[in-house]
């Protein structure tokens, strides 16, 4: 009965169910595509605005995957799963469902009109750098390009993600109550949210912190999106 409460046992929503399902397996495989273009530019990793200029130059796909550019296209298909988890608990936690579901798509357009536009500025910025034909013009667009040093780091430091990670912190809290869900689900994404929020911190008191973290928040939420992806397939099938 409990599962049955979860879902709605309505088919109407079987489509979304299945799309929220695949939404976080194509993330993660945006996510795996990045870390192999971060891998494949190598040590150092470009952090000046010149090395970044450069880098497009050299090689413009590249230099998009190391720069977590695709984020655009995973974050903004995580926005499919939190609609299909909203539907899959909603009559579990109706009230905390909602405030989740604004959180996520709050995050999600927050972060993808950033990331999209931090992408597109620093293309334009390189093709221009690459056609200046004076010094004073170069060393323009080098401080322009300097000044989006911060939002060039990686997609935990930008307030999108951290809306979107509150979303899963208030989701994670209903699926404690839930048997659709795996209860690991909920534990990672409490974890997550607290790591986030560490991280996040850490870029105020000691930015190392949130370079540490970084890695372990990333984990913890491929496996969450594997997890609830798990979840949906079996409401589908329930469905």
């Amino acid at each position: 009965m409990e599962q049955q409460h979860d879902t709605g046992n309505n088919k109407i929503w079987k489509t979304l169910f299945k799309a929220g399902a695949v939404a976080p397996l194509i993330a993660l495989a945006v996510y795996v595509l990045e870390v192999i273009g971060v891998i494949m530019v190598g040590d150092p990793y470009p952090t000046s605005s010149l090395e970044w200029f450069t880098l497009f130059e050299e090689n413009r796909l590249l230099g998009l995957l190391a720069l977590n550019v695709f984020d655009v296209v995973s974050i903004s298909l995580l926005g499919v799963m939190y609609l299909a988890l909203y539907m899959a608990l909603k009559r579990q936690d109706a009230s905390r469902m909602l405030i989740a579901v604004f959180f996520a798509l709050l995050g999600v357009t927050v972060f993808v009109a950033s990331r999209a536009d931090m992408g597109s500025t620093m293309l334009k910025l390189s093709d221009e750098y690459a056609a200046a034909t004076t010094q004073v013009q170069k060393d323009q667009l080098l401080a322009v390009g300097q000044a989006l040093g911060a939002p060039i780091r990686a997609t935990i430091n930008t307030m999108g993600y951290f809306f979107v990670a509150a979303a899963s912190l208030i989701i994670s809290t209903v699926i404690l109550r839930s048997r659709t869900f795996n209860k690991a689900a909920a534990y990672l994404g409490i974890l997550g949210f607290i790591i986030a929020l560490v991280a996040r911190l850490g870029l105020i008191i000691d930015s190392s912190l949130d370079e540490m973290l970084l890695p372990i928040h990333g984990l913890v939420w491929l496996i969450w999106w594997v997890l609830i992806s798990r979840g949906l397939f079996q409401l589908a099938r329930e469905s």
